[in-house]
């Protein structure tokens, strides 16, 4: 019982802080929201290809939602290098 109810407050505190720093996230210019963008979908990026190779490593086979996982980390750092995830604004 006292272990369902911690994991139930830190969930809440969890989402609490994600919605906190979700709306001071909106009140940012947005010279500085292209930044973090940009900043996070790089972090992403590396995030999905660790997370695939240390998933393939672990299990020690060739498994293709891992691999399928590295690939989309790597369109993640390719697309962001070259512009493609960047807020187009209609003129």
């Amino acid at each position: 019982m006292i272990k369902g109810l911690l994991i139930l407050f830190t969930v809440f505190a969890v989402v609490a802080l994600l919605n906190f720093s979700s709306l001071k996230l909106m009140k940012l210019e947005a010279v500085k929201k292209a930044k973090f963008r940009k900043v996070f979908f790089y972090f992403y990026g590396l995030f999905l290809i660790f997370s695939g190779v240390l998933n393939m490593f672990e299990k020690s086979e060739f498994n293709i939602i891992f691999f399928m996982e590295i690939l989309v980390g790597l369109i993640f750092l390719i697309a962001n290098y070259l512009g493609k995830l960047e807020e187009k604004k209609p003129n």
